[in-house]
């Protein structure tokens, strides 16, 4: 379910100052201040959190959740300017146009309008409201807002969340109605838990701290700090709430949003529009090792692609940017269509019905899914008829591809990794068959949808600086049921990079095949098996060292490769590859 769905069982169902009773477990401990602040914390340096000047917690500015908005637009490398998988609590609609950046502030405004983007289907009208979504996902830290809220009946909200087909959890650290009568003091505060492995009912805990003075009358600290044990509100520096951490414990985006909120603080009046809703900045602190972060961006595919030539030899030479139809939009992934006959460079945007963006030509497909679509993220369709017309591949030529690339955000060295955290889920949408039998050889034809990753020596000291080697994780193979391990020299056509391939086990990682129609979902720790292959390649004389402070993961490739005549779709979704740095002493 996307975060829409999260939100509308939210509101039909929403009580936001006691918690829910749809679970009958018992809910984690809470203490909520009652009365005044007392004295504040006086601010000394920007480098720590408002609560702890002194930086007892140890705490090092976390950079991809961290922005002083100086900038004279939205930092596309850290932001989304909308909600990518929600459009807004109905009545009104997320609309980009509403997010600005303006004398050193974020202002996110709500307006009586509509546009020609919103859904009227879906029961959006009247209003636009605003949204902005970190690109990166966090678990646990210190997060600091210094904000106005809106003087409206409309919401301002600070909060994370994140769902996968396990994990869906939220916690709010502000959601305030700051012109709404009977709201204006009111610092609301909730954790909801929508579902887990063993809970799929709704629950929450929720809380309210009242100010000294209306809210909206001026800019006000809002911390949140998190981590396994606690989670704490804080008001100007000031502890006004805690809860037992029982299941907030995976990795959540970062939004602030304008909503309208109907069956709590009312709609909107006219004469309180345009309001707006400022963030002066944004700062995120973690604690020094242990942390999970991203190593690749955008991997829900919203952000287009930057499209290579189908000549290989052409390396990363760009023939033109697929941006979805939006100028906006810097793309973080190479759309990769090596060796094909049919280059979409030429090929039209189509917008369907449900959200869906989609280029396609003769020899191939993508689709970009709607936030509420079945097909989202993202659908990669290759056709081998095409490409090869009446004639089978020979050895040594080279043969199509269409997958996506992109080079790591951050380089973490091996030995300072706890884990290399890979999540994906995927489904077979077809696969046809069109070799001729006298023609089918299986050393030089298949279908194989994979992933590498190139890990790389990045010590400048070391001998092998520069080498690398494909670290691969097959997920379909056209001629098993679950593809086997296989290591060899990329060396069987005029294209080959000569380095060694390193191509785990599939049982390794899944034992159900993958069939037309059927969902997998993996999540494993990688770093095990790099290190194995990384041992492997040295062994066979590839490189001249294994040792892993040398190596990193600096790039990863996902997709098709076609060496035969055959026709196959596969859908990608809830990607990610993390890397959790070892605690430090």
């Amino acid at each position: 379910m996307t975060a829409g769905d999260a939100v509308n069982i939210w509101l039909l169902t929403f009580v936001l100052s006691i918690g829910l009773p749809a679970s009958q477990e018992k809910k984690p401990g809470t203490w909520v201040r009652a009365g005044e602040l007392g004295p504040k914390p006086r601010q000394i340096t920007d480098a720590f959190p408002l609560s702890d000047q002194n930086n007892i917690g140890n705490w090092e500015q976390y950079e991809p959740m961290s922005d002083e908005f100086d900038r004279a637009e939205l930092d596309s490398n850290k932001w989304y300017p909308t909600n990518p998988t929600w459009l807004g609590r109905q009545p009104a609609f997320f609309y980009p146009g509403n997010v600005s950046v303006a004398g050193g502030q974020l202002h996110l405004a709500m307006k009586k309008q509509e546009v020609p983007d919103m859904p009227k289907d879906k029961g959006y009208h009247t209003y636009t409201s605003a949204a902005v979504q970190s690109k990166t996902k966090v678990k646990y830290g210190y997060f600091e807002v210094k904000a106005k809220p809106m003087k409206s009946h409309g919401s301002s909200s600070f909060w994370f969340y994140d769902s996968t087909p396990e994990l869906w959890t939220e916690i709010d650290v502000f959601e305030v109605g700051g012109g709404a009568p009977g709201f204006e003091r009111k610092y609301n505060m909730n954790v909801h838990v929508f579902r887990t492995p063993a809970e799929k009912n709704h629950w929450s805990v929720g809380a309210e701290w009242v100010a000294q003075s209306n809210l909206a009358d001026d800019y006000h600290v809002y911390g949140l700090e998190w981590d396994k044990e606690k989670i704490k509100w804080y008001f100007d520096g000031v502890i006004i709430r805690w809860v037992e951490n029982t299941h907030w414990h995976q990795p959540l985006t970062l939004n602030l949003d304008s909503e309208t909120m109907p069956e709590w603080f009312g709609l909107p009046k006219d004469s309180e529009l345009p309001s707006t809703y400022s963030i002066e900045y944004v700062r995120a602190w973690k604690k020094e090792g242990g942390d999970s972060r991203l190593l690749f961006s955008d991997t829900d595919l919203k952000q287009g692609f930057l499209l290579s030539y189908s000549d290989p030899t052409r390396g990363r030479d760009i023939e033109t940017v697929l941006n979805l139809d939006n100028e906006k939009n810097k793309p973080a992934w190479r759309l990769c269509q090596w060796g094909t006959k049919y280059s979409l460079a030429g090929s039209r945007c189509a917008h369907h019905g449900n959200g869906d963006i989609s280029y396609e030509n003769e020899g191939k497909k993508v689709i970009v899914g709607g936030q509420n679509s079945e097909n989202r993220d993202l659908i990669l369709e290759i056709k081998g008829d095409a490409e090869y017309g009446a004639t089978a591949r020979k050895y040594g030529e080279s043969w199509p591809h269409l997958l996506i690339e992109q080079d790591a955000v951050a380089t973490y060295p091996l030995d300072e990794m706890e884990k290399v955290q890979f999540k994906i889920s995927l489904k077979l949408v077809y696969f046809q068959n069109h070799m001729k039998a006298n023609e089918y050889d299986p050393n030089l034809h298949a279908a194989q949808f994979q992933m590498f990753l190139i890990v790389k020596n990045i010590n400048k000291q070391s001998r092998d600086y520069g080498n690398y080697f494909w670290f691969g994780v097959p997920f379909f193979d056209s001629r098993y049921e679950i593809p086997p391990v296989y290591t060899a020299k990329d060396a069987d056509h005029k294209n080959s990079t000569g380095k060694f391939i390193y191509t785990i086990d599939g049982k390794d990682f899944n034992t159900t095949p993958l069939k037309a129609g059927n969902w997998v979902t993996i999540q494993k720790d990688l770093l095990p098996y790099i290190k194995e292959g990384l041992t492997h390649v040295t062994q066979k004389g590839h490189l001249s060292s294994s040792d892993p402070k040398d190596y990193a993961v600096v790039n990863m490739n996902l997709g098709w490769e076609i060496p035969g005549t055959f026709n196959a779709g596969i859908q990608v979704k809830d990607l990610e590859v993390s890397a959790i740095s070892k605690k430090k002493d």
